[in-house]
């Protein structure tokens, strides 16, 4: 499947989460989307970052909106109303997590790059959008090799939670050095190559695509729409 393919698919089950009536329906599509990282062994790791998250979330929207906080301090009397509110949109974002993990796992970045620069985007956007992607792996690298070296030095980095704290500037201050001076290598880099001279890229091994695929995405797209605008005109 082409990686935009499967990132519209994602937008539309995003989207159908997002409207769907509160209900066992939405219930069913969250307990399911977690229940799939759970299932599939490539993914459990990130379900337990999945669960960490919804836990932490749910634990603020029940003092918020739960209406505890505001019972502690001002003695306000709790309104049911809102808890149902909160655990509905509790519902909503651990589907859109969920599936967007499902997502990520299976769609490399490599392969979502390559799709980006041979789609019909201009080359700037193109770049502007996977840039943040090309970024992280590097930054991961970096770190990895800082991390490294300030152990050798006996910076305390694995200590306890307040050596590991104070130890944080010996981390940053390198990596954030080492990506402002990457801004202009890769300024360099891209002005040699004639970078924007042309609106059109020959990319190499671009992912394979079809015509099947891409009316599938124009029908989801359109889905979309007809469901905002159905969401929209029956409230």
């Amino acid at each position: 499947m082409h990686p935009f393919t499967s990132l519209t698919l994602w937008g539309l089950a995003a989207c159908s989460a997002l409207l769907m009536p509160t209900g066992i329906g939405l219930n069913v599509c969250a307990v399911t989307a977690f229940t799939s990282l759970l299932v599939i062994r490539a993914t459990r790791h990130r379900a337990r970052y999945v669960a960490w998250l919804m836990l932490s979330l749910g634990a603020g929207l029940w003092l918020i909106h739960g209406g505890w906080l505001a019972h502690w301090f001002n003695g306000q009397p709790r309104d049911p109303a809102q808890w149902t509110m909160a655990v509905t949109l509790w519902m909503r974002i651990l589907t859109i997590v969920s599936t967007s993990q499902l997502w990520m796992q299976f769609v490399p970045v490599r392969q979502f790059i390559r799709a980006l620069f041979a789609s019909r985007l201009p080359p700037g956007l193109a770049y502007l959008l996977s840039g943040p992607l090309l970024v992280v792996e590097q930054l991961k690298h970096q770190l990895y090799t800082i991390h490294e070296a300030q152990r050798a030095r006996g910076v305390p980095l694995d200590g306890r939670w307040y050596q590991r704290l104070r130890a944080i500037p010996t981390l940053i201050v390198p990596l954030t050095h080492n990506a402002l001076n990457d801004l202009a290598v890769r300024g360099a880099a891209l002005d040699m190559r004639a970078f924007r001279l042309h609106r059109r890229r020959t990319t190499l091994w671009a992912p394979k695509d079809s015509i099947f695929q891409r009316n599938l995405r124009y029908g989801m797209v359109v889905l979309m729409a007809a469901e905002a605008g159905g969401w929209i005109w029956l409230r």
